[in-house]
Formats: structure tokens, sequence, C-alpha cells
């Protein structure tokens, strides 16, 4: 039976996936399922692109890292469902993989940042004095990170290349050009991905740690309750990121090595829909949502000789580096 997707755009049956899923019968629904998911999944990621780029508010440096990270995950998302269902053509199959490689490590690579950002947020803002970076030191914050996040992947990338040349690996064997063989998707990008994911993690907890510091400075009740609230939003949100992107690429690096069907029937659901989680969870928070209801008053003009309002203790301890 041949695929809906496959048939219809690629031109071709995929005969692959009732071997890959082990679910005759079903394989047009699950290649259904996932274009569908990943269709809804592009959508969402437009709208969470256009709303970080729209409020001068979230365009902080890890608002910025956000929208490059939105972006890495579209790409995925993109060349996920072309992918679907294979391609005719062996060479474009196994570009389309590598390129997955890499976008797959950009998306990693964009969280370990904005984790790291967010530490370093929280680490300067234990003090309450303020110390606002001068523009171009934040241009150089953000280079630096951009510099990581998109050329930290091109090395792995290169070795999964090479990899994948070798003469055992002269056939590309996934039937839907997700993955490069067992064992560039082993070596140069599940070891990566994980290395990442354990700095996402030291990065939180230590930022966790020195939340709890600064919060423990505050001496009104109000403001240290607020700071503290606030400080564990931004936490579980990196931390829902990071876990949920990692289990969907475990179940399919799990599902390619050991050719489980069921994984891999898993995966092309879960890997569909990734990006509507990731887009809700960043574009519909509480903050982000009363930008769009504000009212759109110019600034007042400030008076000669009038005094400034000393900004409070909550507005020195504010960290802009998450977008809830």
């Amino acid at each position: 039976m041949d695929t809906l997707y496959a048939a219809r755009v690629h031109g071709f049956a995929a005969p692959g996936l009732v071997n890959l899923t082990g679910l005759e019968g079903h394989e047009g629904l699950l290649s259904l399922l996932a274009v569908l998911g990943s269709s809804v999944s592009l959508v969402a990621l437009v709208f969470a692109f256009i709303t970080y780029s729209l409020f001068s508010d979230l365009r902080t440096i890890s608002g910025t890292a956000l929208i490059n990270l939105l972006a890495a995950l579209f790409m995925v998302q993109l060349l996920f469902v072309i992918g679907v269902g294979g391609v005719q053509d062996h060479d474009l199959c196994w570009s389309l993989a590598l390129a997955l490689h890499y976008m797959r490590l950009s998306v990693f690579c964009w969280l370990a940042a904005m984790t790291f950002d967010l530490y370093c947020c929280f680490r300067e803002n234990v003090s309450l004095v303020a110390a606002l970076p001068s523009p171009p030191a934040l241009r150089q914050s953000f280079a630096r990170l951009s510099l990581f996040a998109w050329g930290a992947p091109l090395l792995p990338t290169l070795a999964a290349g090479l990899l994948q040349m070798r003469p055992a690996a002269a056939g590309l064997s996934d039937p839907n050009c997700w993955f490069l063989d067992d064992v560039p998707a082993a070596a140069t990008f599940a070891v990566p991905a994980a290395a990442l994911l354990i700095a996402d993690l030291a990065f939180l907890v230590r930022a966790a740690a020195v939340a709890r510091a600064a919060v423990g400075l505050q001496l009104e009740q109000r403001v240290k309750a607020k700071m503290l609230r606030r400080r564990r939003l931004q936490l579980w949100l990196f931390f829902r990121l990071a876990a949920f992107l990692a289990v969907v690429s475990a179940v399919g690096v799990f599902g390619r090595l050991m050719h489980s069907q069921l994984l891999l029937a898993v995966f092309s659901v879960a890997a569909g829909l990734q990006g509507l989680v990731v887009a809700l969870s960043v574009a519909c928070s509480c903050r982000v949502l009363k930008l769009y209801t504000r009212p759109r008053r110019p600034p007042p003009a400030a008076r000669p000789g009038a005094l400034h309002k000393a900004p409070s203790a909550m507005h020195l301890l504010q960290c802009d580096a998450s977008p809830v």
C-alpha cells in the first residue's frame, strides 16, 4: 500500500515504511500524522518567531537567541516533512539527512547558549547595584553565542558526512531521509547532543543556586515571593524545553540504532509535533500575552530638571534572560 504522502508528493511508493513501523495498513496514517503535525508546527513556529521579532521588550540577548532557536527548529521541521517517505534521488536523500543532522545539533547548541545566558544573568543580578552592560558588550556577547551555536555543529556534521561516505555505509538505509547510518547517528549526533544536555542541566542547577541566593538578599516578603516565582518559571521553562527535545531525539536515535519499529513510529509523530510544543511553551506565557493587550502609548517627554524615579530592588534584580 502506497503511503499517502510518498505517493502523492514524492511520486513513488515507500515500502520501507511498512518494515519501519511494523504497522501494516497504518503506514499511510503515520505519514499523514507526521505531515500534518509538521505543518501545524511550522505555522506555530512562524507565529512565535513573529511575536519575538515584533516586540522590542523581547529582543534581549535571550530573546534573540530564542529567535535563532526557533529558526533552527523551523528548518528541522521543514526538512523533516520533506524527508517523509524518502526521496528518489539518493544524493538528495543523503543531503537531507546531513542537513537535518546539522540543524538538530544547532537546536541543542542554541538551547545550551540560552541556559548559559540565563545562568550569567542570574549571577550578575545577585548584586543590588545595577550594572547594565553597554550595547557593544551586548553585541559581543550575542556574537559569541551565535558563533558557538551555528559553528559548533559544523565539526560533528563534517565528521558525520565522512563516516557516511565510508564503504560500509555506501547505502543510506533510512527510508525517510531522517537519519544517517548507525555509526554517524551515534557518534556524531547522540554523543554531542548528550554532552550539550548535560551542560544544560549543569547551568540550570547553578542558576537555581544563584537565584536562591539572590532571593535571600531581599528584605520585603512581597518582592521575595514575586522574584522567587519568576525565577522558578524561568528555570522550569528551560528544563521543559531541554527534557522534551531530549526525549524526542532519544526516541529517534534509539529507534534508529535498535531498528525498533515501534520507537520509530512514535518518533515520526512526536518529531512532527515538537515545533508546536516549543512554540506554545515560549509564546503563550503571561508576559508575552500581556504585550499583545497593553495599549500603545508613546513614552512621556522628560521635563527639564525633573528627577527620575529610582529603580526598585525588584527592577535591579530583574533578569531579562527568559521569555516568561
